[in-house]
Protein backbone atom coordinates (compact mmCIF):
# COMPACT_ATOMS: atom_id res chain seq x y z
CA UNK A 1 0.00 0.00 0.00
CA UNK A 2 1.27 3.41 -1.23
CA UNK A 3 0.91 6.45 0.96
CA UNK A 4 1.29 9.69 -1.50
CA UNK A 5 0.97 13.29 -0.04
CA UNK A 6 0.06 15.93 -1.98
CA UNK A 7 1.14 19.07 -0.56
CA UNK A 8 2.71 22.68 -0.95
CA UNK A 9 2.35 25.36 1.42
CA UNK A 10 0.51 27.57 -1.06
CA UNK A 11 -3.01 28.18 -2.00
CA UNK A 12 -4.08 27.92 -5.22
CA UNK A 13 -2.02 25.52 -6.81
CA UNK A 14 -4.70 22.67 -7.19
CA UNK A 15 -4.14 20.30 -4.23
CA UNK A 16 -7.82 19.10 -3.87
CA UNK A 17 -7.87 18.53 -7.34
CA UNK A 18 -5.23 16.57 -8.56
CA UNK A 19 -5.67 14.53 -4.85
CA UNK A 20 -9.29 13.70 -6.33
CA UNK A 21 -9.22 13.37 -9.97
CA UNK A 22 -5.71 11.38 -9.34
CA UNK A 23 -7.49 9.02 -7.08
CA UNK A 24 -10.25 8.66 -9.38
CA UNK A 25 -7.92 7.85 -12.54
CA UNK A 26 -6.18 5.17 -10.41
CA UNK A 27 -9.53 3.89 -9.07
CA UNK A 28 -9.97 2.16 -12.27
CA UNK A 29 -7.35 -0.44 -11.60
CA UNK A 30 -6.99 0.00 -7.56
CA UNK A 31 -8.81 0.19 -4.43
CA UNK A 32 -8.06 3.75 -3.42
CA UNK A 33 -8.82 6.21 -0.48
CA UNK A 34 -8.96 9.77 -0.48
CA UNK A 35 -7.59 11.60 3.19
CA UNK A 36 -8.58 15.58 3.68
CA UNK A 37 -6.15 16.59 5.88
CA UNK A 38 -6.82 20.18 5.16
CA UNK A 39 -8.45 22.19 7.91
CA UNK A 40 -10.45 24.05 5.07
CA UNK A 41 -12.02 20.46 4.27
CA UNK A 42 -12.37 21.58 0.16
CA UNK A 43 -12.24 17.49 -0.14
CA UNK A 44 -14.82 16.88 2.14
CA UNK A 45 -17.14 19.83 0.30
CA UNK A 46 -16.16 17.73 -2.84
CA UNK A 47 -17.20 14.28 -1.70
CA UNK A 48 -20.73 15.56 0.59
CA UNK A 49 -21.68 17.65 -3.02
CA UNK A 50 -21.45 14.24 -4.75
CA UNK A 51 -23.41 12.90 -2.36
CA UNK A 52 -26.30 15.91 -2.29
CA UNK A 53 -26.62 14.76 -6.00
CA UNK A 54 -26.67 11.17 -5.58
CA UNK A 55 -23.47 10.35 -7.44
CA UNK A 56 -21.58 7.67 -5.81
CA UNK A 57 -17.45 8.67 -6.17
CA UNK A 58 -14.84 5.58 -7.36
CA UNK A 59 -13.06 6.07 -4.26
CA UNK A 60 -13.13 6.30 -0.37
CA UNK A 61 -12.75 9.68 1.67
CA UNK A 62 -12.03 10.52 5.12
CA UNK A 63 -11.03 13.62 6.81
CA UNK A 64 -8.35 13.86 9.50
CA UNK A 65 -6.66 16.80 10.92
CA UNK A 66 -5.13 15.08 14.02
CA UNK A 67 -1.65 14.31 13.84
CA UNK A 68 -1.51 11.53 15.93
CA UNK A 69 -4.62 9.62 14.23
CA UNK A 70 -2.45 9.91 10.93
CA UNK A 71 0.29 7.72 12.07
CA UNK A 72 -1.90 5.32 11.88
CA UNK A 73 -2.52 5.81 8.06
CA UNK A 74 -0.49 2.75 6.66
CA UNK A 75 -2.77 0.10 9.09
CA UNK A 76 -5.40 0.78 6.37
CA UNK A 77 -4.25 -2.18 4.63
CA UNK A 78 -7.56 -2.57 2.62
CA UNK A 79 -6.46 -0.16 0.07
CA UNK A 80 -4.16 0.06 -2.38
CA UNK A 81 -2.98 3.70 -2.20
CA UNK A 82 -4.22 6.56 0.01
CA UNK A 83 -4.14 9.90 -1.12
CA UNK A 84 -3.83 12.50 1.21
CA UNK A 85 -4.45 16.66 0.00
CA UNK A 86 -2.35 18.24 2.65
CA UNK A 87 -2.49 21.65 3.92
CA UNK A 88 -1.59 24.38 2.24
CA UNK A 89 -1.35 27.48 4.61
CA UNK A 90 1.88 27.53 7.23
CA UNK A 91 -0.17 27.02 10.19
CA UNK A 92 -0.63 23.27 9.94
CA UNK A 93 2.82 21.88 9.90
CA UNK A 94 2.47 19.24 12.03
CA UNK A 95 0.13 18.31 9.97
CA UNK A 96 2.46 18.45 6.91
CA UNK A 97 5.16 16.87 8.76
CA UNK A 98 2.88 13.81 10.49
CA UNK A 99 1.98 12.75 6.81
CA UNK A 100 5.18 13.36 5.52
CA UNK A 101 6.73 11.03 8.24
CA UNK A 102 4.58 7.93 6.51
CA UNK A 103 4.50 8.86 2.82
CA UNK A 104 6.16 6.78 0.20
CA UNK A 105 5.57 9.68 -2.34
CA UNK A 106 5.07 13.34 -2.84
CA UNK A 107 3.54 15.56 -5.53
CA UNK A 108 3.82 19.07 -5.62
CA UNK A 109 1.81 20.62 -8.18
CA UNK A 110 2.63 24.17 -9.34
CA UNK A 111 1.52 26.98 -11.60
CA UNK A 112 3.45 28.01 -14.46
CA UNK A 113 4.04 30.79 -12.95
CA UNK A 114 7.42 30.94 -11.19
CA UNK A 115 6.00 32.85 -7.70
CA UNK A 116 4.84 29.21 -6.85
CA UNK A 117 8.74 28.32 -6.65
CA UNK A 118 9.29 30.26 -3.46
CA UNK A 119 6.54 28.13 -1.53
CA UNK A 120 7.40 24.79 -3.20
CA UNK A 121 11.58 24.98 -2.63
CA UNK A 122 10.19 25.85 1.22
CA UNK A 123 8.40 22.81 1.70
CA UNK A 124 10.83 20.97 -0.54
CA UNK A 125 13.62 22.35 1.90
CA UNK A 126 12.09 21.80 5.09
CA UNK A 127 9.69 18.72 4.89
CA UNK A 128 9.94 16.87 2.07
CA UNK A 129 13.91 15.84 1.18
CA UNK A 130 15.12 15.86 4.90
CA UNK A 131 12.39 12.75 5.65
CA UNK A 132 13.43 11.16 2.36
CA UNK A 133 10.33 10.84 0.61
CA UNK A 134 10.59 10.63 -3.07
CA UNK A 135 9.05 13.60 -5.12
CA UNK A 136 7.49 15.28 -8.28
CA UNK A 137 6.62 18.45 -9.31
CA UNK A 138 3.48 18.69 -11.29
CA UNK A 139 2.56 21.13 -13.79
CA UNK A 140 -0.71 22.28 -12.85
CA UNK A 141 -3.52 25.06 -14.42
CA UNK A 142 -1.72 25.04 -17.77
CA UNK A 143 -3.98 27.45 -19.46
CA UNK A 144 -4.51 26.93 -23.45
CA UNK A 145 -7.85 28.28 -23.40
CA UNK A 146 -7.05 31.67 -24.83
CA UNK A 147 -6.63 31.29 -28.48
CA UNK A 148 -3.95 30.84 -31.03
CA UNK A 149 -2.90 34.69 -29.88
CA UNK A 150 -1.48 33.17 -26.95
CA UNK A 151 -0.45 29.83 -28.17
CA UNK A 152 3.24 30.83 -27.77
CA UNK A 153 2.72 32.48 -24.48
CA UNK A 154 1.22 29.32 -22.65
CA UNK A 155 3.77 27.27 -24.59
CA UNK A 156 6.74 29.55 -22.91
CA UNK A 157 5.00 29.81 -19.73
CA UNK A 158 5.67 25.73 -19.82
CA UNK A 159 8.76 25.40 -20.78
CA UNK A 160 10.09 28.57 -18.18
CA UNK A 161 8.65 25.88 -15.55
CA UNK A 162 10.30 22.95 -16.56
CA UNK A 163 13.43 24.73 -17.33
CA UNK A 164 13.10 26.41 -13.66
CA UNK A 165 12.62 22.70 -12.51
CA UNK A 166 15.39 21.36 -14.43
CA UNK A 167 17.63 24.17 -13.64
CA UNK A 168 17.41 23.74 -9.93
CA UNK A 169 17.64 19.70 -9.87
CA UNK A 170 13.97 19.16 -9.07
CA UNK A 171 12.15 16.30 -10.84
CA UNK A 172 9.20 16.72 -12.18
CA UNK A 173 5.85 14.65 -14.25
CA UNK A 174 6.65 14.46 -17.89
CA UNK A 175 3.20 15.26 -18.39
CA UNK A 176 1.30 18.40 -17.11
CA UNK A 177 -2.26 19.20 -16.24
CA UNK A 178 -4.37 22.06 -18.48
CA UNK A 179 -6.76 24.03 -17.48
CA UNK A 180 -10.10 23.77 -18.01
CA UNK A 181 -13.94 24.52 -17.44
CA UNK A 182 -14.40 21.00 -16.75
CA UNK A 183 -11.94 20.77 -13.59
CA UNK A 184 -13.27 23.74 -12.09
CA UNK A 185 -17.01 22.80 -12.55
CA UNK A 186 -16.26 19.27 -10.90
CA UNK A 187 -16.61 20.22 -7.07
CA UNK A 188 -19.94 22.22 -7.53
CA UNK A 189 -21.38 19.10 -9.69
CA UNK A 190 -19.73 15.94 -7.41
CA UNK A 191 -18.31 14.70 -10.35
CA UNK A 192 -14.28 13.67 -10.81
CA UNK A 193 -12.68 13.49 -14.34
CA UNK A 194 -13.69 9.58 -14.60
CA UNK A 195 -17.38 10.38 -14.73
CA UNK A 196 -17.36 12.75 -17.73
CA UNK A 197 -17.86 11.98 -21.34
CA UNK A 198 -14.94 12.00 -23.40
CA UNK A 199 -16.32 14.94 -25.80
CA UNK A 200 -14.21 17.68 -26.90
CA UNK A 201 -14.88 19.64 -23.81
CA UNK A 202 -13.88 17.01 -21.32
CA UNK A 203 -10.82 15.15 -23.31
CA UNK A 204 -7.64 17.07 -21.95
CA UNK A 205 -8.75 16.99 -18.54
CA UNK A 206 -9.50 12.65 -19.21
CA UNK A 207 -6.13 12.15 -20.99
CA UNK A 208 -4.41 14.77 -18.32
CA UNK A 209 -5.10 13.22 -15.68
CA UNK A 210 -4.73 9.53 -16.96
CA UNK A 211 -1.40 10.32 -18.42
CA UNK A 212 -0.40 11.50 -14.67
CA UNK A 213 -1.52 8.30 -12.92
CA UNK A 214 0.64 5.63 -15.71
CA UNK A 215 3.56 7.62 -15.42
CA UNK A 216 3.25 7.46 -11.67
CA UNK A 217 2.28 3.58 -12.08
CA UNK A 218 4.91 2.99 -14.37
CA UNK A 219 7.41 4.36 -12.50
CA UNK A 220 6.42 2.08 -9.34
CA UNK A 221 6.32 -0.70 -11.38
CA UNK A 222 10.06 0.22 -12.60
CA UNK A 223 11.07 0.33 -9.26
CA UNK A 224 9.53 -2.59 -7.87
CA UNK A 225 11.22 -4.75 -10.53
CA UNK A 226 14.76 -3.43 -10.20
CA UNK A 227 14.23 -4.33 -6.06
Amino acid sequence: MKVIAVCGQKGGIGKTSVSMNLAAAMSKHSKILVMDVDPQGSTMFWAETADDVENELPFDTSPSTDPEALRHLKSLNEYDAIIVDTPGSLRDEDVLGAVLDLADFAILPITTSTLDFPAITRTLNEFVIPRGVPYKLLLNKVDTRRGQKRLDGWKQAIDEGEFVADRIGVPRFNHHIRLSSTVEDMPMEGKVVTQYTDTRANQNAIFDYTAVALELTAQWYEEAKAN
